[in-house]
């Protein structure tokens, strides 16, 4: 029977909210949700709704629901017992009445998930901005630092989602990536889709939608290079999967090394310093450096930067890769 959201405040639950933007108009529910939860299959995402752990208007609702731009989903998940945040508040890069844009660090996811709810920048968000209901424009990988742009209303966010969706803004992101890299300008046009492996996140080339991407070499040494990549368009991992697909991944990249072989260790928490030796980095070394874009009410140019995080500061110093701020 239909549930009214109220009767699970004091339920052992947390609520995690997604917002349908215009795009998205008159999708069938599982099919919204299965686009939006990146690690998670349609026939599971079905799952989860037969559960009764999902909310249309405060009302349970059924996988062929169709759900309309200006709609909230809410997903239930379990209440888990998470370690303390190290993060008590995000770097503002950019604030005015309609958005804010933060320098989201690495190891920080943008949105709670089923694992993880204090531990994500929308969560320190609230508490930074407790009187704003601040609502994420696009995200960032955990392990992809740098500009994290979020929306004040929901009529900036169906603006916002028009512009993201027409790809009329430009994102330069910044990568260190494994071998000497041998154009100094390289655009890159394959499709990325689902590579229904064993690693259900992990991405491939050759199939599902068109995906263009352009990088440009920084610098350089005999077994790294320092690049901007800058994505034509918006799919999953996609800088990740066309520098895979190039044969120079990114540095650290657990996912796209080795068949993902140190991704099923970290999530296992067997992954040793050797594992993240022959990874080349501790981490995935991968910045979103710049976001440029009108402003969606004034229509003014907007150009917002975040700086390199100290730990990539430090990788391009050890290797003495140098980039120069235009």
């Amino acid at each position: 029977m239909p549930g009214d959201l109220k009767s699970l405040n004091d339920s052992p639950f947390i609520e995690v909210p997604f917002e349908v933007q215009k795009p998205q108009d008159d999708l069938r529910l599982d099919l919204f949700l299965a686009l939006r939860l990146k690690n998670y299959s349609r026939a599971r995402v079905q799952e989860i709704i037969q559960e009764g752990r999902v909310f249309v208007h405060g009302r349970l609702a059924k996988a062929s629901l169709r759900v309309r731009s200006g709609n909230t989903v809410l997903i239930r998940y379990p209440k888990k017992i998470e370690p303390e945040c190290p993060f008590k508040s995000l770097p503002i890069l950019y604030e005015d009445e309609d958005l804010v844009a933060v320098n989201k660090p690495a190891g920080l996811l943008s949105h709670p998930s089923d694992k993880s709810v204090k531990n994500t920048a929308t969560e320190i968000l609230k508490q930074q901005f407790p009187t704003l209901k601040l609502r994420p424009v696009h995200r960032l990988d955990r392990e992809t630092s740098g500009v994290f742009l979020l929306e004040k209303s929901s009529e900036m966010a169906k603006s916002l989602g028009e512009i993201f969706s027409h790809h009329q803004l430009k994102k330069e992101y910044h990568a260190i990536v494994l071998g000497k890299f041998p154009w100094k300008k390289k655009s890159v046009e394959v499709a990325i889709g689902r590579e229904n492996a064993a690693i259900y996140s992990r991405q491939t080339t050759g199939k599902g939608a068109w995906a263009k991407t352009e990088f440009e070499l920084l610098d350089s040494d005999s077994t790294f290079s320092l690049l901007a990549a800058r994505p034509q368009t918006g799919r999953l991992h996609q800088i990740r999967v066309h520098l895979a697909y190039l044969g120079y991944p990114v540095a650290g990249d657990k996912l796209y090394i080795n068949g993902g072989k140190a991704y099923l260790k970290a999530v296992e928490k067997t992954i040793t310093d050797s594992d993240l030796k022959e990874l080349g980095a501790p981490r995935q070394m991968l910045h979103a450096f710049e976001l440029s874009l009108k402003h969606p009410r004034t229509h003014r140019p907007l150009n917002i930067r975040a700086d390199w995080p100290e730990d990539f500061k430090r990788f391009t110093s050890s290797l003495n890769l140098k980039f120069v701020i235009r």
